[in-house]
C-alpha cells in the first residue's frame, strides 16, 4: 500500500544511533541477512506492523527535544517509495534523517534500488553497506569497516574526523517493566551474556 510502511519497533535513542537525541524507526524485512547481524527480529518481510504514514508521523511528533529521525532495520530500502514520502513529510518539520542500509553507495546510486537514489537527496548521512562479521570494529555507529559514513549535507560535516577514529563504540540498555532494549552498533556476545545474567 503507498502510505503504509512495514515497523518492526520504534525507539528514542540519545547518540548511539547517529548524533543527538533521535527517533529510531526499524523497518521491517531485510533480504540481505547479513551473518552476524544485530537485528535479525527484523528480517522478515511479513513480521512487524503496517503503519499509516500519518500514523508515524503522530509518533515522531509525540517524541520531545529530538533533532532528527534515523532509518535501520532489517532493511529500509525494501519500502522506496513510502519512504521517500515520510522523509519528505519528516524534513518539513525541520529534523534531519541518518539512513542505514545494506546496499552501498555505489549501489544505489546505480540503481541496484529502484528509486534510492531519489531519496539520497533528502537525507543527512547516509551508513552504507552490509555488515561482515570478518571486518567486525569497534567504530562509531558502525559494526564493521566496510561500512561507510556519508555526510550528505552540510549538517554533521564536522563529524567526519569523529568516525574516522575507531574504538569509539556506544551501547543504549534500557530496562523497563517486561522488556529490555540494547541499541547501538555492540558485539551479539555481549547481549546473550547479559541476557542469561537477567
Amino acid at each position: 500500500m503507498k502510505n503504509t510502511l512495514r515497523i518492526g519497533k520504534f525507539l528514542i535513542s540519545t547518540g548511539v544511533n547517529g548524533p543527538g537525541k533521535r527517533f529510531v524507526i526499524w523497518f521491517q524485512g531485510c533480504p540481505l541477512r547479513c551473518k552476524g547481524c544485530f537485528n535479525p527480529e527484523f528480517w522478515d518481510e511479513k513480521g512487524g506492523i503496517l503503519m499509516s504514514i500519518d500514523d508515524i508521523m503522530e509518533c515522531i511528533n509525540r517524541a520531545k527535544g529530538i533533532e532528527g529521525v534515523t532509518f535501520t532495520g532489517g532493511e529500509p530500502l525494501m519500502q522506496v517509495k513510502p519512504l521517500l514520502e515520510l522523509t519528505k513529510r519528516i524534513k518539513e518539520k525541520g529534523l534531519t534523517i541518518l539512513c542505514y542500509t545494506g546496499y552501498t553507495y555505489e549501489e544505489i546510486m546505480n540503481e541496484r534500488v529502484p528509486g534510492a537514489k531519489e531519496l539520497l537527496k533528502w537525507f543527512d548521512i547516509l551508513i552504507d553497506g552490509p555488515y561482515k562479521e570478518e571486518e567486525k570494529a569497534p567504530l562509531l555507529w558502525r559494526g564493521s569497516k566496510n561500512q561507510k559514513v556519508y555526510f550528505l549535507t552540510e549538517r554533521y560535516k564536522y563529524l567526519e574526523p569523529l568516525v574516522l577514529r575507531e574504538g569509539l563504540r556506544e551501547v543504549e540498555l534500557r530496562i523497563s517493566t517486561g522488556e529490555i532494549t540494547m541499541t547501538g552498533i555492540f558485539d551479539t556476545i555481549l547481549w546473550e551474556k547479559l541476557i542469561n545474567k537477567l
